[in-house]
């Protein structure tokens, strides 16, 4: 028995068949959107735009004051915009639902406020996005049953998160002053102490330092050619004392001129000029002629002969009472004040010496001793010095906190600012009808299409011969039109 094959206007008889299968959940689908859309509480979005406002001071009066960088701006949005200060503040301010408890409304203002934050990226100076401006304008919204309420809301969140940032970095400002003056005055406090235990040490080590060696080493040479000096004075004055208690050992003696008293060195004075006299005589007479024999020849030369003897004798005379004479001598005294005169010069030499080999021997220990000082004020330099440049930094920094502190409170630096108060939203958010409309249009085109198909599929009926023929497996001999009413 020959197949019939299935024909396409087989589809429109379904269709036709189980329309009304296909048309009511169609219809049932637009009707609960349609209601869904009617009972459908509206929400209204209020939008307000807080942007980064430039310094309005000149540059050269914000030099070294910094500026809100990328990372405060963004912990100011998160943490300051969402904190309990500001929202109690807006809910005291606005009245929000004062029969609840203040945590659960701003729980709610909280989570409100927080779906309707949006952070653009900012834009560089080319035009393109760039992360690394930071947050220069965000957007912050809320939503409403009443337009006005969202508004009112909005613009009120807006204005208390800019005063609140503003006493924050008042409040911050002043902290910072305060507690970098702390560090100033006990920075201060301690380099006053290490300057003390610097100049203490300095003192106690006075002569050692290590700057004062090249003036220790001067000092050393100069008392080595001091010392050499004195030396020669010293032997010079030694050979002078060896010669003069020679002199007084002669004396005392009374052998050659130096043993001679001052008497009898005027005895032997007038006898040599005795025979000096006699001998210019005797030759002022030969001159005159006068032969060996003239009487007067013979006479000086007898004269002279005696005045040799005279002279002789005077300088071998050793009287008894020689000490007594030699005390009373005057010659023999200033030869013994010159001797004790010696001595006592050789004294002060030696001492003078003697306190020249001390300075030596104590310069040289300075000297010395010069690296181990250096050593011990080294660390103690070092701690002094690091110091001084932290109290440098710190003193700068508290400067540099007192400016940005006086520009936070005149508002002269950067500062967040509102740039467009919210405006009052004309349709509302929420419902949307035209995605409801849409999800029930799909919804009852889906609903509609399936509830038909199944009813095709359940049912049993025959409608055709050629459903005859698929059914019972039997040759169709004819077939009746349908004859309408």
């Amino acid at each position: 028995m020959e197949q019939q094959t299935f024909h396409p206007l087989d589809y429109m008889t379904v269709v036709n068949r189980r329309k009304w299968w296909f048309v009511v959940p169609l219809l049932v689908c637009l009707a609960i959107g349609a209601a869904t859309v009617a009972i459908w509480p509206k929400k209204y979005l209020s939008r307000a735009s807080i942007g980064m406002q430039s310094a309005t001071l000149a540059p050269e009066l914000l030099r070294g004051v910094s500026s809100m960088d990328p990372t405060e701006r963004q912990r100011a949005i998160q943490q300051l915009l969402l904190s309990p200060t500001v929202l109690e503040r807006v809910i005291r301010e606005e009245n929000i639902n004062r029969s609840k408890p203040a945590a659960d409304v701003a729980m709610g203002l909280r989570d409100n406020l927080s779906q309707n934050i949006e952070v653009p990226p900012p834009i560089g100076l080319n035009g393109r996005p760039d992360p690394t401006r930071g947050i220069d304008l965000f957007y912050i919204g809320y939503t409403d049953s009443d337009a006005e309420r969202a508004q009112r809301i909005t613009n009120r969140v807006a204005t208390v998160f800019v005063e609140e940032n503003s006493k924050a970095q008042n409040v911050k400002a002043q902290n910072t002053a305060e507690v970098l003056l702390q560090q100033v005055a006990d920075s201060q406090a301690k380099l006053t102490d290490l300057e003390n235990k610097l100049r203490t040490k300095k003192q106690n080590y006075m002569g050692r330092l290590p700057e004062q060696i090249g003036s220790n080493v001067q000092m050393v040479n100069g008392a080595r050619s001091q010392l050499e000096s004195l030396s020669m004075q010293i032997r010079s004055e030694q050979d002078h004392l060896g010669m003069v208690e020679s002199q007084l050992d002669a004396m005392r003696q009374g052998s050659g001129v130096e043993g001679m008293t001052s008497s009898s060195l005027q005895a032997a004075q007038a006898a040599q000029k005795h025979l000096d006299d006699l001998q210019g005589q005797l030759t002022s007479d030969r001159a005159l002629g006068y032969t060996d024999k003239h009487p007067d020849i013979v006479r000086l030369q007898e004269e002279i002969k005696q005045a040799r003897a005279d002279v002789a004798a005077s300088k071998t005379t050793q009287p008894s009472n020689r000490d007594d004479l030699l005390k009373a001598d005057p010659i023999y005294r200033s030869k013994v004040q010159e001797r004790e005169m010696a001595r006592l010069h050789i004294k002060e030499l030696q001492n003078a010496s003697a306190s020249a080999q001390r300075q030596i021997g104590e310069y040289q220990n300075r000297v010395e001793s010069a690296p181990v000082v250096e050593q011990e004020l080294t660390s103690l330099d070092r701690e002094y010095n690091l110091e001084k440049a932290r109290y440098g930094d710190l003193n700068t920094r508290y400067q540099n906190a007192r400016v940005a502190e006086d520009v936070t409170r005149k508002q002269g630096g950067e500062r967040f600012s509102v740039l467009y108060p919210a405006d009052l939203p004309k349709t509302p958010v929420e419902p949307q009808p035209l995605k409801i409309m849409a999800l029930a249009l799909v919804g009852g085109l889906v609903l509609g299409a399936a509830a038909a198909l199944g009813r095709e599929i359940l049912d049993r009926s025959v409608y055709d011969s050629r459903a005859l023929e698929n059914e019972f497996e039997v040759p169709v001999l004819g077939e009746i039109p349908r004859i309408p009413a």
